[in-house]
């Protein structure tokens, strides 16, 4: 979620822009920058630490007591805006553009190698009902909201809440076509797709055929 639609508190969002602007800063410079109580700074930073959007970075030290440095987290960073998604498409025109449909199917062919040689050894010797379980779980890892269930003729239903890369496959449909060549080669089975998110559905879901 970004920042402007946080709804953690005003006071915490201004705390990680301060920090994202600044780097490191002690609690009494945020204090003396939100115009707060070092006490009530503190009580903040030690909700945005149990949040894991906040650590402490390091000691400063001078006259006086040690200051504790706070800076921002990884996953804190997921909350300013990024174009990831435009920069990678514009990577993709360029590549079109340079060695037109060959060029494109050659790199989505690549990541999908490499997915596989990821993947393979997961579902190696499992029965069917357990290589999807593991692949299930696999493109959750990666952002795919995923869950299946085993029908009643034995073939499995694999459904895909969200699509992390989304942005790429309403642009570039081979993108989705090398991601259903990815499920029948880590699984050995006839996959079908049924319905996809980049077509108006609220899900990608696929069908597995029975072992």
């Amino acid at each position: 979620m970004a920042l402007e639609h946080w709804e953690q508190g005003e006071t915490r969002a201004e705390i990680l822009q301060l920090l994202r602007r600044n780097g490191q800063m002690a609690a009494a410079e945020l204090s003396e920058a939100l115009n707060i109580g070092a006490v009530g700074v503190r009580q903040h930073l030690a909700r945005l630490d149990r949040d894991g959007l906040v650590h402490t970075a390091g000691v400063r030290r001078g006259v006086g007591r040690p200051s504790h440095l706070y800076a921002l987290t990884a996953q804190a960073e997921t909350l300013f805006p990024k174009h990831y998604d435009r920069m990678l498409l514009d990577a993709l025109a360029f590549v079109e553009q340079q060695g037109g449909a060959p060029a494109l199917d050659q790199l989505f062919a690549a990541r999908r190698l490499q997915l596989f040689e990821q993947l393979a050894p997961r579902l190696a010797g499992k029965p069917r009902s357990a290589q999807v379980a593991e692949l299930a779980a696999a493109l959750t890892d990666q952002g795919y909201m995923c869950e299946f269930r085993q029908l009643a003729d034995g073939s499995f239903e694999l459904t895909e809440h969200n699509c992390p890369v989304d942005c790429v496959a309403r642009d570039y449909p081979q993108a989705c076509e090398h991601e259903l060549k990815l499920y029948e080669e880590v699984l050995h089975a006839p996959v079908t797709r049924e319905e996809v998110i980049t077509q108006g559905a609220t899900c990608c879901r696929y069908r597995i055929a029975a072992e």
